[in-house]
């Protein structure tokens, strides 16, 4: 039997790895601006506050220990860390980082 916090550990690296493919395969999803990219981030965060709420009362469910981490837990913690991608993708092209290249342009003549 495999222990609770290392179950949860290993959870929470898959929601990331989820979340991050997600990020990744579909780039054109999601906020584009800054405000709404925290304000995503932020209800994400009071999702995952209000996700213990109802935690006693799943676990005292036959198997409710599974449904609350797979139902509740898994779900928060993807959509926490899809958030912060997004959040992240916003602020890189903010300031000039993501598009592939990006950055300032050098005229020809001062390369050399």
């Amino acid at each position: 039997m495999i222990p609770v916090g290392t179950f949860l550990c290993i959870e929470l690296v898959a929601a990331a790895v989820l979340a991050l493919w997600v990020a990744v395969r579909y780039p054109s999803f999601g906020p584009k601006s800054l405000r709404s990219s925290l304000a995503v981030l932020v209800a994400c965060f009071a999702a995952l506050q209000l996700s213990t709420l109802v935690q006693d009362s799943l676990i005292e469910l036959p198997h409710g220990a599974y449904v609350f981490l797979f139902g509740s837990v898994l779900p928060s913690f993807f959509a926490a860390f899809l958030a912060a991608a997004w959040l992240l993708r916003v602020l890189a092209a903010a300031f000039g980082g993501s598009g592939g290249g990006g950055g300032h342009r050098v005229p020809a003549e001062s390369r050399n």
